[in-house]
C-alpha cells in the first residue's frame, strides 16, 4: 500500500514539473495560432474591401449569389372556382 501511495504522489510530482515546464510554450503556440487566425480574417476582409471598391469604381455589379427560380403559383384556390377565358367585344 506504501509502494502505492509513493508512486502516486511521485507521479502527481513529475506531472506538476512538467506542466511548469510546457505550459509557457504551450500558451505561446496558442497565441501565435489565433494571432495567425485573426491576421487571416483581416486581410480576407481587405480583399473583400478593395474587390468591392473595385467594382464600385468600374461600375459593374457582381452577384456572388442567385436565388433558385420557383414556379409562379396562382392566386385562387382550386375550390374558389373555375377561371373563364374571355374576349372583348367592340361595338
Amino acid at each position: 500500500m506504501f509502494k502505492f501511495l509513493l508512486t502516486l504522489v511521485l507521479i502527481f510530482l513529475v506531472l506538476r514539473m512538467l506542466a511548469r515546464l510546457l505550459m509557457p510554450f504551450m500558451v505561446t503556440e496558442v497565441m501565435k495560432k489565433a494571432q495567425r487566425n485573426m491576421e487571416n480574417q483581416f486581410k480576407r476582409q481587405q480583399q473583400y474591401q478593395q474587390r468591392y471598391q473595385q467594382v464600385q469604381n468600374e461600375g459593374e455589379i457582381n452577384v456572388d449569389y442567385t436565388p433558385p427560380k420557383t414556379k409562379k403559383k396562382f392566386s385562387f384556390k382550386k375550390d374558389e372556382g373555375e377561371f373563364v377565358d374571355f374576349e372583348e367585344i367592340k361595338k
